[in-house]
């Protein structure tokens, strides 16, 4: 399964995403890789800092070649995820026609919201070459409890995407685990953020019959 984390603006949180997701299906003893395909190299950047063993390989492929590269790599690894980058349409695109699944990280803020429009776009080209294309809205760096929260989750309902379930928080750990160079379950495998992400990967990958990795129990506070 080829997986594309994808926004055409900035900061939404495209990256913590890809890495974060990776590192949970990782957790759940799947094979994965993680692909930047962002030329800044966020994601690889984040794998440097690391003094641990991370929890997937990670390969950087900054250009328009990811729809020969991705499906290669599709056939060594059971999972592949795209990190994309912003406003670069060619590099993205590359990767949507290839894609088995499209993920949008959403940010609750109208700025956000307003240039959704962009990734509207660009998906519906390239399921114009990938017809079975599935894609779904995430809502990203959402902070509890606010109004502008719940009236994100209305404003989403307006894209012609479905909604995915699991939210992301916005939460200082997870802002840190950067910094660490692990992911979320790395640093704290039973803390909320770890367990959305957990849950993140169980509604797009589904536990297997046979699968016997054991789910975080406890939770505790997080910063």
């Amino acid at each position: 399964m080829i997986i594309v984390i994808a926004n055409q603006k900035g900061g939404c949180g495209k990256t913590t995403t890809a890495v974060n997701l990776a590192g949970a299906l990782a957790a759940r003893k799947k094979d994965v890789i993680l692909v930047d395909a962002d030329p800044q190299g966020s994601a690889l950047k984040w794998r440097s800092l690391s003094v641990k063993d991370f929890p997937v390989p990670v390969v950087s492929i900054p250009k328009p070649v990811l729809d020969q590269e991705l499906p290669q790599l599709a056939r060594k690894y059971d999972y592949v995820i795209a990190d994309t980058p912003p406003g670069m349409e060619e590099i993205t695109r590359s990767a949507l026609v290839c894609a088995n699944l499209a993920i949008v990280p959403m940010q609750p803020s109208p700025l956000d919201l307003w240039s959704g429009t962009d990734i509207v776009t660009l998906i519906r080209r390239a399921e114009l070459l990938n017809p079975t294309l599935k894609t779904w809205l995430l809502l990203n760096r959402k902070i509890q409890g606010t109004r502008l929260g719940r009236e994100s989750l209305e404003a989403l309902k307006e894209f012609p995407f479905p909604l995915l379930k699991t939210e992301i928080h916005q939460r200082v750990l997870l802002a840190e685990t950067i910094l660490h160079g692990q992911t979320i379950t790395q640093v704290s495998p039973d803390c909320p953020s770890s367990l959305e992400f957990f849950a993140l990967s169980l509604e797009l990958v589904p536990e297997e019959k046979n699968e016997t990795t054991a789910k975080p129990e406890r939770d505790h506070p997080d910063r």
